[in-house]
């Protein structure tokens, strides 16, 4: 008995072993905590954990700015702001806040929840709307479900946004389907469908800015794959059956301009968000894209969709981040990785060829979703914030992985129908007649051998798949292992030494953290956060037991970090405020000091430490302008006023006056 005609109970089994995978194989990710970007999308971020119900909460915070700041809860009328509106990705870290507050646990679960939506959700579009075998669809989301690529999507609970809009894409897709097939029924039913598609599609534009495909990726889908038919051969038609209650049917010209219009209207609505400001990034979050050489450009460019592709076909040097030094750029058109962008590029034009002239619905349906859904993010348009982001591989990984399933349902639909080769070719899509030799037919060996071969190539492949995810779930389980996994994956990268030595500073290890900062420079001499922590901490070394000469080394080099900062980043506040502090506790440049202090404030006014000790020096001078001595700050906690009025009633300011806002960074 084939897979097709399996009882409908077990069929059902058939289509839901791979939601069990699934879920068995991201449970390891549910102990895990709050890593990398979820700190700022979640702990620190006042629409989530924001209490007000209405306008405003007495505050200036509340439930509505959830629809006018950014996915880290900045304006989006900010110069500062990123542009990335996840209204609705930030509403369900909203919900998850106030039933469980910060219990990374509830995040998790959601996460694995959805993704198992996303996995039922695939496998019957698979097997109904695009009539694949029972086998290529339990292929395809068996492998999706445990896909490597996934566990940043899942495992880290920001690439919620991701699922989020894979199952609004993929929900929104099913709509429109149905409203392709044939059947003749009521007109309000079809608007019902085509409204609920275009509905769906922009739940996955708010959940994130990729969802914008839904639309485009039907149309293109309908367009192509129904090009047989005749666009206008009756614009509406009448039922054929003749009563009083015939209906009229939305015809394909109907439905292509209605889409169209609505795509439209959700690119200007989402163009309109940005306030007519694009996002700015700096060289270190995108140096292929923002690169000041043109040849150097497109060709990194180029080679940035073949390496996505690599990541899909073999996901072994996986890494929560890929900016500076992870890719290095392509100067030369002699540079070897042109010969991997030619191949892409070729491969890809002749798979997409025999398609489009054989109109296979299930390869059309893979390439679209495959390569639509990147357009965004492909710097065509304008250069985004990274170079490579492994989350954003989650909703192109579903073509990948029919891809697979059709590919190799087809081989073994060949195996089995050895006997007659060119009847086993027809049912797996192919029109070409083979020409048999005169063999008895039990000496025919070979399709027992591919069965073989591909089902042990099947065993191992799923095996390392689940192993390497396994794995990488519990690198995502901290900020230790994911930090530490970055090291060993990119060693080359700027911006994960600089995130290890952050790590290392907060337990305590200053002497690591400041060999990953020195080390994070070396690869990056123009990275500002890098200069400004390396910095902080060799003013903290000066604070302890050491001689004049060693303290004075130290103040001087500390120093000229934070003048570097600020060369490469005019507007670094933390950079200023360092520089403040020497010039009172080192230099006795009170002048300079609140100069400096009063540039920090300027450029961001919620400056607290800065404010502080603004009020302090200028209080200190209208009293006696007593000496200063020492290195350190002001305190940031609600205890410090009453320490202030001691401070004041000293001839003197010593080290451990100010100690409490020492690090500031």
């Amino acid at each position: 008995m084939s897979a097709d005609q399996l009882p409908a109970s077990e069929s059902r089994l058939y289509c839901f072993l791979p939601l069990l995978m699934g879920c068995l194989v991201f449970a390891n990710s549910l102990g895990g905590d709050f890593v990398h970007d979820d700190l700022s999308a979640i702990r620190y971020n006042e629409d989530v954990t924001s209490s007000g119900g209405g306008a405003s909460d007495g505050t200036g915070t509340s439930k509505s700015s959830i629809w006018s700041n950014d996915f880290w809860g900045t304006a989006l009328s900010d110069v500062k702001s990123h542009k990335s509106y996840r209204p609705l990705t930030v509403l369900s870290f909203r919900w998850n806040y106030l039933v469980g507050g910060f219990n990374p646990f509830g995040y998790h679960v959601v996460n694995v929840a959805l993704h198992g939506a996303v996995i039922i959700t695939f496998a019957r579009i698979c097997r109904h709307r695009l009539q694949t075998t029972l086998r290529t669809s339990l292929m395809s989301a068996s492998l999706f479900a445990i896909h490597s690529i996934h566990t940043e999507a899942v495992a880290g609970i920001v690439g919620r946004a991701d699922i989020l809009a894979t199952l609004f894409f993929l929900l929104s897709f099913s709509c429109y389907h149905r409203l392709m097939e044939e059947g003749e029924e009521r007109v309000g039913r079809q608007c019902f469908r085509w409204t609920s598609s275009v509905v769906l599609a922009w739940a996955s534009l708010t959940a994130k800015e990729h969802g914008i495909a839904a639309l485009p990726v039907a149309l293109l889908f309908d367009v192509t794959s129904t090009s047989h038919v005749k666009l206008v051969d009756k614009r509406i038609r009448r039922a054929p059956y003749s009563s009083p209650t015939a209906c009229w049917k939305i015809s394909q010209f109907h439905r292509f301009t209605g889409t169209g219009i609505a795509i439209i209207a959700l690119t200007l609505w989402r163009v309109s968000i940005l306030n007519g400001q694009l996002p700015t990034f700096s060289d270190q979050d995108n140096p292929l894209a923002l690169s000041h050489h043109f040849l150097t450009r497109v060709l990194s460019l180029l080679y940035l969709p073949a390496v996505n592709m690599g990541l899909l076909l073999a996901p072994v040097s996986l890494s929560y981040d890929w900016q500076t030094g992870s890719i290095p750029a392509i100067v030369t058109w002699s540079d070897g990785r042109n010969a991997a962008s030619l191949l892409f590029y070729i491969s890809a034009g002749l798979v997409a060829v025999v398609a489009f002239n054989r109109t296979n619905k299930i390869v059309i349906w893979s390439l679209l979703v495959m390569t639509v859904p990147m357009v965004p993010c492909s710097n065509l348009f304008y250069a985004v914030g990274f170079v490579v982001a492994e989350r954003l591989l989650y909703m192109p990984s579903l073509g990948f992985c029919l891809l697979v399933g059709h590919g190799l349902d087809n081989l073994l639909i060949i195996s089995e129908n050895a006997g007659d080769v060119n009847q086993g070719m027809a049912r797996a899509g192919f029109t070409h007649k083979i020409k048999r030799s005169s063999r008895a037919e039990g000496e025919l060996c070979w399709p027992r051998l591919m069965r073989r071969l591909i089902f042990i190539s099947t065993v191992v492949t799923a095996t390392s798949l689940l192993t390497k995810t396994l794995v990488r779930n519990e690198e995502w389980s901290s900020r230790k292992t994911l930090f530490s996994s970055g090291l060993r994956a990119m060693p080359n990268n700027a911006k994960i030494h600089y995130n290890y030595a952050n790590l290392q500073r907060d337990l305590g290890d200053w002497d690591q953290a400041m060999l990953h900062y020195r080390r994070a420079i070396q690869l990056w001499p123009s990275y500002s956060s890098a200069h400004n922590n390396l910095g902080t901490l060799l003013l903290g070394r000066s604070a302890g037991p050491t001689t004049d000469i060693e303290r004075k080394k130290l103040v001087d080099e500390a120093e000229r970090h934070f003048l570097q900062a600020l060369a490469v980043h005019f507007r670094h506040v933390h950079a200023r405020y360092n520089l403040a502090v020497i010039n009172i506790c080192y230099r006795h440049n009170l002048d300079k000091a609140i100069s400096l202090l009063i540039d920090c404030l300027s450029l961001d006014a919620k400056h607290k430490p800065a404010e502080k000790l603004l009020n302090f020096l200028t209080i200190d001078r209208n009293r006696s302008s007593p000496s200063v001595q020492g290195s350190h700050q002001v305190n940031e906690t609600g205890s410090t006023d009453k320490r202030s009025d001691d401070l004041h009633k000293k001839t003197s300011i010593t080290m451990n006056d100010l100690l409490l806002i020492l690090l500031e960074n």
